[in-house]
Formats: structure tokens, sequence, C-alpha cells
């Protein structure tokens, strides 16, 4: 299986990684509250995650039902206008 010169190797290697891990020029993982400890952090971090996220695709999803609103709307608008002068006034 493993020798005893692999296990020492590895021991070795994985110290040396920790080692460049403690060094101050290394990135770490962000400070964020989605990587906290606390739940209610956490939880707080994903509902603000979530309300951003639906706020943009809302303004998405409203802009392009308000043009397609005025698009259609106007041509219906025409075409009512058309249809009351046809109508003769008794």
């Amino acid at each position: 299986m493993y020798t005893d010169q692999d296990i020492s190797n590895l021991v070795a290697r994985v110290q040396q990684l920790e080692q460049q891990a403690s060094l101050p020029g290394h990135r770490s993982l962000p400070d964020l509250g989605i990587l906290s400890r606390n739940f209610l952090t956490r939880a707080f971090s994903v509902w603000g995650l979530y309300f951003v996220a639906q706020l943009l695709i809302g303004i998405v999803i409203t802009c392009l039902t308000v043009a397609l609103g005025l698009a259609l709307g106007s041509s219906f608008t025409d075409l009512l206008n058309r249809i009351i002068s046809n109508v003769p006034m008794s």
C-alpha cells in the first residue's frame, strides 16, 4: 500500500501548503455574510442576495412588458378609432 516514505512526503507537503496559506500575501476567503458562522447573518445574506436578484429580474420583465404594452396599445387605439369612425351616429 503506502510506504513510510510516501506518508512522510505527504506530511511534509501538507505542512508546506499550510505555511504558504498563512503567509500575509496569500489571499484568503473574503469576509462575506454568507460564509459567517452565525445563522442569522447567513440567512439575511441569502435573503438579501435573493431580493437583489428578484429586483433585477423584475425590472427587466417590467421594461419588456411596458414596451410591449405601448406597442400593442397604440395599435389597439388606432383600431378602435377606425371602428368608432365607421359606426353611424343615429
